[in-house]
């Protein structure tokens, strides 16, 4: 092997066995803090953004041990270019938050490459923080504010080891002083968190891409869409039941109606077409409401969710929500933020007694030309039943005596899929039987529609909160019969009644490793309650940190016997309140203070030991004459402590420094003093 090329893999073999120098270590704690702030963004940035500054961080730990020389800017000129060639080829902008947080991550890795004076160290220490706090544009959960958590410790670690110039501090040391720190800025925090207004939207403009959110159910439906959305466990919204909580099998969270069908794709008709409000007048409740609060998770989405049906839209901050003909709740903006809102619910209703015959026509519309065994089989039906209730029960009985199969993972269909699914494949998901029935009722002349939502949902042990998720989300069909109005009939309750009255995990069975350890998780009784609690823990900083708004705010105020604050004399008067406290703690700071060396400070902490037990040193005492002085009076245990410490102050102050006894052996014989 090359000397030249070994020199610095030998260097790096054997770190361990000869201690690390200080300037080395300090930078090694700045790379790895550095890291530990983008490790924050390898969730939401491009993957070759997380690779591309992972090797410029590890990059420059190696030159750290090898002791080589960072590269000249002839080398990092064209790498910085490159970089920033790559996020414009990829967001085709060096605007926008995507852009602008991946192009702050790349620029900190780069700067690590190019430290040459002590003020490189403390812009790098104060990008990192910039963009620790950039991590709460993807993710404000609990998890995000641990992480930032631990991103910030690691920074101020660096930052602390820098301040110490001279002086070797060990790492724990550091720790004490950051935890100090710290705990000092905790109580002003949180007055500032409880305290300083509140404002409705967030506090900056951000470009339109600054509101990405995910999405769930969409405003069509064809075969597949639902399945893949009910193989996620990500949650959708949490309910906390006022009133008495109802049987499963009547979860049903109403959200899309589809009513337009193409031969293969269910979708809603023109939002502008419907009514924005109800007419009370369609409406006929009857029994007791179900009043609940509801939690929804960040989305792109409009629609809000209710118990079937609610006929009264929630009251939401910023806007006011309606209720569409249809009885969809949909909010006036995107739920880019979590929302929670009250809604009561009347699970018995009669809807559309005296619909208009036109808008009752469109829910028959089949599209020509598509799905003839259907039409026939739909013929066949009509001349054994006569009735639209003895029909239907035709149909659900045919679903529930032939071999249909209920399942995530359904075989593909050809052009005519209702053809293909009712009498070739019989195997499917929820929205196969909302589909295939719906399309059989308009064959016979029974108007319907497709209903998307979710239904039923875990009950937290921990908290008590219904908890929907995507494997939640369901389709279900709505007729409509004379004298009764539009009438739920679920198809896939006579196929699999276990989706309905339990889950999804109960109608499916495990294949694979991964279904295998899934299972295993949901049966294990501790893992299953590490996971509600969990759950449960981030429903409280969801409801108690980040849903603390204006109103809360308001109301905390008021509690406290402050109404109708004007909140700008407020904000002048906490600055100068912060003002005088700063300034009344900065008053120690001024007092002229004697910097010791090590050495005189530990023997300035043996003089004062000895004076609070009556032994104080004279002003003009030399060392010597103050050990004299002290033998009468102590015990010979403790004498000889404190001459072995008066020695070791003499050699090492004016003699030859040969003590073998250290520093810190030394402090702790004066705590045994005491």
């Amino acid at each position: 092997m090359n000397a030249k090329l070994g020199q610095p893999l030998l260097s790096f073999l054997s770190w361990k066995s000869k201690p690390v120098p200080r300037d080395k270590l300090d930078t090694l704690i700045l790379v790895i803090a550095c890291f530990i702030a983008i490790t924050n963004h390898f969730s939401a940035a491009p993957i070759w953004v997380s690779l591309s500054s992972s090797a410029v961080m590890l990059w420059r730990a190696y030159l750290t041990f090898s002791g080589r020389s960072l590269p000249s800017k002839y080398i990092l000129i064209p790498i910085a270019c490159g970089l920033m060639g790559g996020i414009f080829f990829n967001f085709r902008s060096f605007f926008g938050r995507e852009a602008g947080v991946s192009m702050l991550i790349l620029l900190l890795a780069c700067k690590m490459l190019e430290m040459h004076a002590k003020r490189d160290l403390f812009v790098v220490v104060f990008l990192g923080f910039f963009l620790i706090l950039t991590s709460f544009f993807e993710s404000q959960s609990l998890v995000s504010a641990l992480q930032v958590s631990a991103s910030a410790l690691a920074l101020l670690l660096a930052q602390i080891s820098y301040q110490f110039q001279t002086k070797t501090i060990p790492v724990l040391h550091r720790l004490k002083i950051i935890f100090k720190l710290v705990g000092l800025a905790i109580p002003l925090t949180v007055v500032c968190f409880f305290l300083f207004p509140r404002l409705q939207g967030p506090l900056w403009g951000l470009p339109s891409d600054a509101n990405i959110a995910r999405s769930g159910l969409s405003d069509s439906m064809s075969p597949g869409n639902i399945s893949k959305l009910a193989m996620s466990e990500e949650l959708v919204f949490r309910v906390k039941f006022i009133d008495p909580v109802p049987n499963k099998s009547r979860l049903y969270w109403r959200a899309i109606i589809l009513d337009e069908f193409d031969g293969r794709t269910w979708t809603a008709i023109n939002k502008l077409s419907i009514p924005r409000a109800i007419d009370p007048k369609n409406v006929t409740i009857s029994g007791n409401g179900i009043r609940h609060e509801i939690t929804i998770e960040p989305s792109s989405s409009q629609n809000l969710f209710g118990l079937d049906l609610s006929p009264q839209a929630p009251q939401l901050i910023g806007g006011v929500a309606y209720v569409t003909r249809n009885a969809e709740i949909v909010s006036p903006f995107p739920l880019q933020n979590r929302t929670r809102y009250q809604i009561q619910s009347y699970p018995e209703y009669q809807l559309d007694l005296n619909i208009d015959p036109n808008v009752l026509r469109q829910t028959l519309n089949l599209p020509r030309r598509f799905n003839p065994k259907t039409a026939e089989f739909a013929e066949q039906i009509r001349s054994q039943y006569r009735t639209p209730k003895e029909q239907i029960a035709a149909i659900l009985k045919y679903f529930r005596n032939e071999a249909f199969f209920y399942t995530l993972e359904p075989p593909p269909l050809g052009r005519n899929t209702i053809d293909d699914f009712l009498f070739q494949t019989r195997a499917g998901f929820c929205e196969h039987y909302a589909s295939s029935f719906s399309v059989l009722m308009r064959y016979l002349q029974i108007p319907s529609r497709v209903v998307t939502g979710y239904q039923g949902g875990s009950v937290n042990s921990q908290d008590g909160y219904l908890e929907v998720r995507q494997s939640d989300a369901h389709a279900w069909a709505e007729v409509w019969i004379e004298n009764e109005g539009w009438v739920r009939v679920d198809p896939t309750a006579a196929v699999a009644p276990d989706r309905i009255l339990k889950n999804l995990n109960a109608t499916q069975k495990t294949t694979g490793l991964s279904g295998l350890v899934s299972n295993m998780m949901s049966q294990n009784g501790f893992m299953n309650e590490i996971r509600m609690r969990w759950s449960a823990l981030n429903n409280t900083w969801n409801q108690w940190v980040l849903n603390y708004n204006e109103t809360k705010q308001n109301d905390l105020l008021r509690s406290l016997g402050l109404k109708d604050v004007d909140w700008q004399n407020a904000l002048v008067s906490l600055f100068l309140i912060g003002l005088l406290v700063l300034g009344f703690l900065s008053l120690p700071l001024l007092r002229p203070r004697t910097q010791l060396a090590p050495l005189d400070k530990l023997y300035f902490t043996l003089c004062v030991t000895l004076k609070k037990r009556g032994l104080g040193k004279s002003e003009f005492e030399g060392p010597r004459d103050f050990l004299k002085r002290l033998e009468p009076h102590l015990n010979e245990t403790d004498f000889l402590v404190v001459q072995q410490i008066i020695n070791h102050y003499i050699d090492q102050k004016y003699g030859r420094q040969t003590s073998a006894l250290t520093t810190q052996e030394l402090k702790r014989r004066i705590k045994k003093l005491k």
